[in-house]
């Protein structure tokens, strides 16, 4: 029996569209693809070496499609593990001279430096100055004042000899700074100089001779002394001025003179700074008067000769004597039988 062809393609239509099912417009479905692919490879890297089929058994395809995996994977890693160790071509030359540099630099330098040491003549040290010891003071043991308001009244001490006994003491212990009167570091005196060596800065080494000033500067004649000069003036040349004591100095430095030329030594020595004194006139007593008038605090210390009160200033004491009219006289000890003692006392100015 013959089936019409019309019937016989209905009953094939159902048994294509199965087989179409999984098919799109543009072929397979995506993802069907990939599992596929996936499947396979798995098999392949799972597959032991035995049964594995040598290469020229397997089809073309299968080569051409294995050489680029087996090909790819090694190169992949080769540039991976390239890729951290590859640096920029500026900062492998930025970084590597740093040190170098520095170094080569230095070494470079160390020969020239030292050429020119060698080069440069020896110059002589710079003469260093520092204090050693400072200027002697008299500490006052007593105190008292001094009042113009009391001046040549009965019973007290404020006279106008006085007043002038201890002005002249004041202008060795004060120097005129401009128009008012400054407290001078040491004791002021007058010193003769021979210059002997300039240290500079108007320093100078210089024999010099200067007068006692009381217990604070002793007398000394032809000793080595450090002048601060205001002026400039020559080696060998002899003067006179007037000068407060800054104690002693040490001195480091190379002689120029006689009998140490050539000698780098250090001594110690007086040192003196060259000021401007108060002369004694009364025009600068009235000045003086006026400005502690003002308010200003001046004081002199005097070594003065008081009595002494052990002794009542008799220079011994009694002591009375059994059957005796006549007391038993002792000398003191305390003043050495004179009756006085000599103290350092402070004197200050009050209006």
């Amino acid at each position: 029996m013959r089936l019409p062809i019309s019937l016989l393609l209905l009953a094939a239509l159902p048994f294509a569209h199965a087989a179409k099912s999984d098919t799109t417009l543009f072929g397979k479905k995506a993802g069907e693809t990939e599992k596929v692919v996936v499947t396979q490879v798995v098999e392949a890297d799972k597959a032991p070496a035995e049964k594995m089929t040598p290469a020229a058994g397997k089809p073309a395809m299968e080569k051409e499609a294995e050489t680029p995996k087996d090909g790819l994977k090694p190169k992949m890693e080769m540039v991976e593990e390239a890729k951290p160790a590859t640096k920029p071509k500026m900062t492998e030359e930025a970084e590597a001279p740093k040190k170098p540099m520095a170094e080569t630099d230095a070494k470079k330098g160390e020969p020239e430096m030292k050429k020119d040491e060698a080069d440069k003549p020896k110059e002589d040290a710079e003469p260093a100055i520092t204090p050693f010891r400072a200027a002697k003071t008299l500490a006052a043991k007593e105190t008292r004042t001094f009042k113009f308001s009391n001046l040549n009244k009965p019973l007290s001490f404020e006279t106008t000899r006085e007043l002038q006994r201890l002005f002249g003491v004041l202008t060795t212990q004060y120097v005129t700074d401009g128009t008012t009167f400054a407290k001078a570091p040491g004791p002021v005196t007058a010193i003769s100089y021979t210059i002997l060596q300039d240290l500079g800065e108007h320093r100078y080494v210089a024999k010099a001779s200067w007068p006692a000033v009381g217990e604070a500067l002793p007398a000394t004649t032809d000793a080595w002394a450090i002048l601060l000069l205001d002026s400039e003036v020559k080696v060998g040349a002899t003067g006179r001025m007037t000068g407060t004591h800054a104690g002693t100095v040490a001195l480091e430095f190379t002689a120029k003179f006689s009998p140490i030329d050539g000698k780098t030594l250090t001594i110690r020595r007086e040192a003196f700074v060259e000021c401007k004194p108060i002369e004694e006139s009364n025009a600068n007593l009235t000045k003086f008067a006026e400005q502690v008038a003002q308010g200003g605090e001046f004081s002199v210390t005097t070594t003065e000769r008081v009595g002494c009160k052990t002794c009542n200033s008799l220079g011994y004491t009694r002591e009375p004597q059994k059957g005796k009219l006549e007391d038993k006289r002792i000398p003191c000890t305390v003043c050495d039988g004179t009756g006085k003692l000599t103290t350092a006392t402070e004197t200050k100015f009050a209006p």
